[in-house]
């Protein structure tokens, strides 16, 4: 499914890839940072914040510059937030470090 979204955006804009490319790096980047606290109900709420922060910050983005391409963007970053999850980082009794 993400690589007909990828493929199908790319069709209709180019600059699909670099931006689909930059949130996956903002979101794994976010995620890690979110991993450092050891507190869950805070990393929680940080991992929780920082989704929806950067889901419509990149949603945004994608309307104003790659408007083409918009609805490809928006299925993407859904589907990007259901697969990739904070808890992946999460380890039983703690938080990886």
């Amino acid at each position: 499914m993400s690589v007909a979204l990828v493929t199908m955006g790319t069709i209709k804009d180019p600059m699909f890839v670099l931006v689909a490319g930059f949130y996956l790096i903002a979101i794994g980047i976010a995620y890690k940072i979110g991993s450092k606290i050891e507190d869950y109900a805070i990393n929680a709420a940080y991992n929780w914040s920082i989704k929806w922060l950067l889901f419509i910050t990149f949603l945004y983005l994608s309307g104003v510059y790659i408007n083409n391409a918009f609805v490809y963007a928006m299925f993407l970053f859904i589907l990007i937030n259901i697969v990739i999850r904070p808890t992946l980082f999460v380890v039983k009794g703690g938080v990886k470090t």
